[in-house]
């Protein structure tokens, strides 16, 4: 996937307008198709790119909506590079002008809407995936930029950052509709919904990005202007900074807007300790359990386990290297009982006879001590969900959960025993409903979820699954999280887990799911 390139021509101290100096995107079209980016200009109108082209690279790919339905197209580029002509990829159909274009080619979900993500991923100097349009009646496709950027120049020592979330006053992200306007496109805010209108975005980073002798950081967003501007940074230590803007920033299409936060600005602060909290949550008439800080995770390089470091984190795709004995990275989707082979991705059954509980393992941010962690059964996890007595602030008798989005991450809130909700924080609506509002219902920043999770709040992100043997899909749109417990029926041995989406939640089972790769999320008793 291409990128955005941004050269750092020029330094604007608190708010300035400065042109997107390299735009680099996916683009598309069948062989005859040829394809040209939009010059990025500054505010004067003078071009800053200094010479820096912008370039296509091989395989980039667009999606065509045109004569013949829709085709995906991948792109060749020329000499010079910043043109490419684009060649049919084998999916869905050849397309014939007059057409219209969209990179990247997850843009429109539908050929008229466009869709901007919740979450964006960091990449030094650039952005990955910066939205952009074309359409016309010959197959000359001049691509224009559909939005602007913040440029957040960020320097604090001894600093590292893992996700910065913009909240804004209007909607930056979800469904759009688009105004073409002659070739200066406008997105217009829209309620048709596959995700709910939101006022917020989050910039993640894969690897932690220090800033102690500066950074950039980049994050698209519509053109508009911004008041009251929310900026939340999170450190790989788990603090966090937020910053309110007391001006109006504009952000311009094809251009962008620098926000520099220096040493004496990034004031990090450290939530309260969770063990100074209640957070304990009841799974049977005489037995609490507290849970762990995140989603467990395993890294094969090392034999090193861990928990993700914050509660709404996951993992995605990099699941599928679940082969590699070599992969230096982590995964957090797990075959069931695999706490002593957390690489097996075996389609026979008989591999998962035996349940070794990963809290079995010393968790490396966890105690560091073999079986100080566990895995919940189906009874007590059926009783924390449906049974548990839990009085609370939020108005309802016995509130136990609710489907939400924290930090732009899908997933079920849970609420602790006597959990008292933070009152600046708009309550929770459709606990203990499966299917009331979804998780667009409940919609928490960053800073929002820090005092529910001081509180003692639990989240479990939607991290998708995993299908044997590498199939990783559907993260962000259902939850699946392993129970210890199986179970007899019709002479098979079933087992059991914990299953959600936007409009369901339900402790179910399956003799064949044992070799798919769920989430794992382990607890310790309260004694």
């Amino acid at each position: 996937m291409k990128k955005v390139l941004l050269s750092l021509l020029a330094f604007v101290s608190i708010v300035g307008l400065l042109s997107l100096t390299s735009c680099k995107k996916e683009e598309a079209g069948n062989g005859q198709f040829t394809a040209t980016m939009e010059s990025c200009t500054s505010q004067d109108g003078k071009t800053v790119l200094n010479g820096t082209n912008l370039n296509w690279e091989p395989n980039d790919l667009v999606t065509i909506y045109g004569v013949g339905g829709i085709g995906y197209y991948f792109a060749n580029p020329q000499t010079p590079a910043t043109v490419a002509a684009f060649v049919y990829s084998g999916f869905e159909h050849e397309i014939s002008a007059p057409c219209r274009a969209y990179y990247p080619y997850n843009l429109t979900y539908d050929g008229v809407h466009i869709q901007l993500p919740a979450t964006q991923t960091y990449v030094e100097g650039s952005m990955i995936g910066f939205p952009m349009y074309a359409e016309s009646n010959t197959n000359m496709l001049a691509f224009r930029n559909l939005c602007g950027a913040l440029k957040l120049h960020l320097t604090k020592a001894n600093t590292s950052i893992t996700a910065i979330g913009v909240t804004a006053n209007s909607q930056i992200n979800g469904t759009f509709t688009l105004n073409y306007n002659n070739g200066d496109p406008v997105l217009i805010g829209s309620s048709a919904a596959t995700s709910a209108p939101s006022p917020s975005t989050t910039l993640r980073c894969v690897t932690a990005q220090s800033i102690d002798n500066g950074a950039d950081f980049f994050i698209y967003l519509p053109a508009g202007n911004y008041t009251g501007l929310e900026i939340d940074v999170l450190s790989d230590d788990g603090r966090y900074c937020i910053k309110t803007a007391n001006v109006t920033i504009p952000v311009a299409r094809s251009r962008y807007t620098t926000i520099t936060l220096g040493e004496n600005d990034l004031n990090f602060i450290t939530p309260p300790s969770h063990e100074n909290q209640s957070g304990f949550f009841s799974v049977s008439e005489t037995q609490q359990v507290r849970f762990s800080q995140g989603n467990l995770q395993y890294q094969v390089s090392t034999n090193t386990w861990r928990f993700a470091l914050h509660q709404y984190d996951f993992i995605g795709y990099s699941n599928s290297n679940i082969s590699s004995t070599h992969y230096d990275g982590w995964i957090d989707l797990f075959g069931w009982g695999t706490g002593n082979n957390p690489m097996l991705s075996s389609t026979d059954l008989a591999d998962y006879s035996t349940f070794v509980d990963w809290g079995d393992n010393a968790i490396s941010n966890g105690g560091n001590i073999a079986n100080m962690w566990r895995t919940l059964t189906s009874d007590e996890l059926l009783y924390l969900l449906n049974y548990r007595t839990n009085s609370t602030n939020l108005g309802t008798a016995n509130a136990r959960y609710a489907q939400g989005t924290v930090n732009n991450i899908h997933g079920v809130i849970l609420f602790p025993d006597g959990y008292v909700h933070p009152a600046c924080v708009a309550a929770p609506v459709g606990i203990n409903q499966q299917n009331s509002g979804g998780w667009d219902g409940n919609v928490y920043t960053l800073n929002q979820w820090s005092l529910m999770e001081a509180a003692g709040a639990v989240f479990l992100p939607a991290a998708g699954y995993r299908t044997p043997p590498s199939v990783v899909g559907n993260f962000g749109g259902v939850g699946s999280y392993w129970t210890s417990s199986t179970f007899e029926a019709g002479g098979r041995t079933i087992v059991s887990y914990l299953r959600f989406s936007n409009s369901y939640l339900f402790i179910g089972g399956s003799y064949t799911d044992f070799s798919m790769g769920f989430s794992v999320r382990l607890v310790q008793d309260n004694e």
